[in-house]
């Protein structure tokens, strides 16, 4: 906890004397009390109003325990008692506000659900897609030219036994066939990615575009703004100008003012002086005269 100087204890103890004061003056007050005896409904001023003055009795109740930490400074008797009276204050403006709040507390009502009110959604439509591609049902239906495989076997080769091999001409043209029966429908699929590079390319520019329009409107915004902070500018610089003016030459004529009080001042205790003097000068005389001639 920091030590507080001897100045902020003071300062401290006076503004805790004023705020218990100010509570009582406010609980004590006629619209406090109509506030106490309304019989209508609560309302949000009445609640706010009621909570910042029961902050400001914690608050008050935060400053009398710093000021009581340091009571050894003084007479400790007669600070405890003077505590004491305003912690009861503090207590009885407590259980006074507590009962107010409990009467004007807002009653809290739940919103109403959202969700009833939103539409039912529809069932998403499907997608036109590519029907599968079996190979092996595309293959057998591909039909053998006259000239494939079959016609190029001579009946010495049909003749062969099962470990024997296919000639490889055979093989390879059957292998050129096949290569050259595939179906073409997976080439077909190419096409769709650049489409989609495409879509992607003019959303990007339509965004590009958008922002430069945004921040040609934010640069018009700005130089306009720049423009009439500067006429405003010289406008405050010509009043503050004027005043200037207007300040020199009060303080030309109060410096003339003051040298003629300063000589004004100095000759009229003089001429002050010199009637005292002379006064006192004709009362001397006249008794010295009187005394004179009763002596004599």
């Amino acid at each position: 906890m920091p030590l507080q100087t001897q100045e902020q204890i003071i300062h401290d103890r006076v503004n805790l004397g004023r705020l218990v004061k100010s509570l009582e003056r406010t609980v004590t007050g006629e619209e406090w009390q109509q506030l106490c005896n309304d019989t209508h409904e609560p309302t949000k001023q009445a609640w706010i109003k009621v909570q910042g003055t029961l902050h400001k009795v914690k608050y008050a109740r935060k400053m009398l325990r710093s000021v009581e930490s340091n009571a050894n400074l003084g007479d400790p008797s007669t600070s405890a008692g003077r505590y004491q009276v305003i912690r009861d204050s503090l207590d009885r403006l407590e259980s006074a506000l507590l009962e107010v709040d409990k009467r004007v507390t807002l009653k809290r009502s739940r919103p109403e659900p959202l969700l009833p009110t939103l539409p039912i959604p529809e069932p998403p439509t499907p997608k036109a897609s590519l029907p599968p591609i079996d190979v092996d049902t595309a293959d057998a239906e591909v039909p053998l030219s006259p000239g494939g495989p079959s016609a190029a076997l001579s009946a010495q080769d049909l003749l062969l036994s099962p470990s024997d091999t296919i000639p490889s001409t055979a093989a390879g043209e059957w292998s050129d066939g096949n290569t050259t029966n595939l179906p073409t429908s997976r080439t077909s699929l190419g096409p769709l990615a650049p489409a989609s590079t495409g879509a992607i390319l003019q959303n990007s520019r339509a965004i590009q575009e958008e922002l430069s329009e945004q921040l040609a409107q934010m640069a018009t915004q700005l130089k306009r703004n720049a423009l009439h902070f500067s006429n405003t500018l010289e406008k405050d610089k010509a009043v503050v100008l004027e005043s200037q003016e207007k300040i020199e030459r009060n303080y030309d004529v109060m410096t003339k003012e003051r040298i003629r009080l300063r000589d004004h001042h100095s000759k009229s205790w003089g001429t002050t002086w010199i009637t005292i003097l002379s006064i006192a000068i004709a009362i001397i005389g006249f008794f010295l005269t009187f005394f004179i001639i009763r002596l004599t």
